[in-house]
């Protein structure tokens, strides 16, 4: 009988059968599967690269850990909830440099966003980013000898807030290798050696730039009547944050 009526039926006329079909499905695959849940125990459960993030995700780390990774996120809800619970482990969120990042869970021996202790509660929001996607992730939970953490990736590339049907798209499209990874661990090393050449004495903080190959502003030091020869100069303001240079590699 189906083959028999395929037959005698054409392309068009089964089209918006599928897309009645397909509009009746979609919201059913919400409200059953829209629950995402990434669990380590003993072990690491990791989301790099391109996904979707759905409205809700579960997120364990039990003597182990579980790093979801938004950098090359395709969001398609404007709020995204994570309930997050470790337990002598960490779960870590990295997040595009637009995502507003609202923390609000406890710490029992451990830490929680920028909290921590014996017992504390946190209710705070990521300082470093600054929202202009309306993409909001909110993470709730609670951190027991363990830690719930929040980082920004400065490289990664601002996010939008899409369509199910373009995120679908652009799902189907290949994606580029991720990055985070490294990106990570340069912008770690770039913080931490602007932290050092901030508490260093100006004579230290030149010989370091030039050690370290990183560029500074001779006007910078030389008007404390220090010069280091071999330092690289600069264009003005340029590769610094108040003074201190930011950048380390290729310069």
């Amino acid at each position: 009988f189906w083959l028999k009526w395929c037959n005698n039926h054409s392309w068009a006329e089964f089209k918006p059968i599928i897309q009645s079909a397909h509009s009746l499905l979609r919201p059913l695959r919400i409200a059953h599967f829209g629950m995402s849940r990434f669990v380590g125990f003993l072990n690491g459960a990791n989301q790099y690269g391109r996904w979707i993030p759905e409205a809700q995700i579960k997120a364990r780390a039990i003597a182990g850990g579980a790093t979801l990774d938004f950098s090359q996120a395709l969001f398609t809800e404007p709020i995204i909830t994570i309930h997050a619970r470790a337990f002598w482990g960490g779960v870590t969120l990295i997040v595009p440099p637009n995502v507003t990042v609202e923390q609000d869970g406890r710490a029992i021996l451990g830490g929680f966003g920028s909290c921590g202790g014996v017992y504390r509660s946190a209710h705070t929001s990521l300082a470093e980013c600054t929202s202009n996607s309306d993409v909001t992730i909110r993470v709730v939970g609670t951190a027991v000898m363990g830690a719930v953490k929040a980082l920004v990736n400065r490289n990664a590339p601002f996010a939008q807030l899409l369509t199910w049907e373009k995120a679908q798209g652009i799902l189907l499209e290949p994606a580029p290798a991720s990055t985070t990874r490294e990106d990570m661990r340069q912008q770690i090393l770039n913080d931490a050696l602007a932290r050092r050449l901030a508490s260093a004495h100006l004579a230290a903080a030149a010989v370091l730039q030039a050690a370290t190959g990183t560029q500074t502003c001779n006007a910078q030091v030389s008007q404390h009547g220090v010069v280091a020869q071999g330092v690289p100069a600069s264009a003005a303001g340029r590769d610094l944050a108040q003074g201190v240079p930011v950048a380390v590699s290729g310069k």
